[in-house]
């Protein structure tokens, strides 16, 4: 016994879940950029200045569904985690912890919208 199943419409079914996962896709790079932007701009707000190239040189880089929040500093490590002779004054680390709860409500949204 052979028993032949027909979908109708599949090539339509398929083309709309490609552009749903296409918006979806576009909706966590914009995410993931607005959830970057939060983490800069406290970074800059709790960044210790003393010549304020360590602030201005914060900044962050999106591809795809990553976010990278850092500097170029080559002093910015010692800055956040302190050496033997300096005591720490973290503000990269606090500003993505201080905004877990902002940085997923900012993704959501996007990918809502």
């Amino acid at each position: 016994m052979n028993v032949s199943v027909t979908i109708n419409g599949a090539e339509n079914a398929i083309g709309i879940l490609d552009e749903l996962q296409e918006s979806i896709n576009e909706g966590i790079t914009r995410g993931v950029s607005e959830a970057g932007e939060i983490v800069v701009t406290e970074a800059k707000a709790n960044c210790p200045v003393d010549t304020g190239n360590l602030r201005a040189s914060i900044n962050k880089q999106v591809s795809g569904n990553t976010c990278t929040v850092g500097t170029n500093c080559e002093y910015a490590g010692y800055v956040e985690f302190g050496t033997y002779k300096m005591a720490a004054q973290p503000y990269l680390v606090p500003a993505l912890l201080n905004n877990v709860d902002a940085i997923v409500s900012a993704v959501t949204e996007a990918i809502k919208s």
